[in-house]
């Protein structure tokens, strides 16, 4: 039996830094909150924004959930415009297409599902899932395991594909393989600390990295 794969998609799949930064600080500036730099953001990219904005800016409460909500409209008009997808993802996707795809990410599921389909590589994915579906977020296991359900297939025959420390650390605490996406937004030293099992450079590697855990 081919295995799974879950896919993470920010840093992952598509490279949506630069709108999630934009939009969080448009939201932000709704409520009067200091701009988050990208130095700032950037490691903690994959935790849901409430935990971010705990984390940077010590921010609890109503306007937390304003925030949240106010970014999400921001995000997905910048969706709508076009995210640009890493090299090779959807030619990738293609040749792993005899595997059980789905998604394990962070965001809620209807911008999830808006995000493949807008970048065309809705097609190749059996379930989509989102954030919002499960009560404890990255790296808690719920996620991968709540996907693994979706498609029908145990934990130890899924693959979690990540940037993010967060998404290793889930995979890993959920029983399945890991593989890290070292040109996303994680830092080297996290992703490293998180012990994936694999570690690509490119997209485009990891078939090679699947094959050699199907042997």
């Amino acid at each position: 039996m081919s295995l799974a794969l879950l896919f993470d998609i920010d840093g992952t799949l598509m490279d949506t830094f630069d709108a999630i930064l934009a939009s969080m600080n448009a939201a932000l500036a709704e409520f009067g909150v200091e701009p988050l730099t990208p130095e700032e953001l950037r490691p903690l990219i994959g935790m849901p924004v409430p935990r971010q904005l705990d984390l940077l800016r010590g921010m609890q409460g109503p306007d937390v959930e304003g925030i949240t909500d106010r970014y999400y409209v921001f995000f997905m008009e910048r969706v709508e415009t076009g995210l640009p997808l890493y090299p090779d993802v959807k030619e990738t996707l293609a040749l792993l297409s005899d595997h059980p795809i789905g998604t394990m990410t962070t965001r809620r599921l209807q911008g999830a599902r808006r995000m493949l389909e807008v970048s065309g590589i809705a097609p190749f994915f059996r379930v989509v899932v989102g954030g919002d579906e499960v009560s404890r977020p990255k790296p808690y296991p719920d996620l991968p395991l709540f996907s693994a359900q979706a498609l029908g297939v145990p934990p130890e025959q899924c693959v979690v594909v990540g940037d993010a420390p967060v998404d290793i650390l889930a995979g890993r605490s959920a029983r399945m393989r890991t593989v890290a996406a070292s040109y996303g937004y994680g830092s080297a030293v996290g992703l490293r600390e998180a012990k994936p099992h694999a570690t690509v450079q490119r997209f485009a590697d990891l078939p090679a990295v699947i094959a050699e855990f199907e042997s």
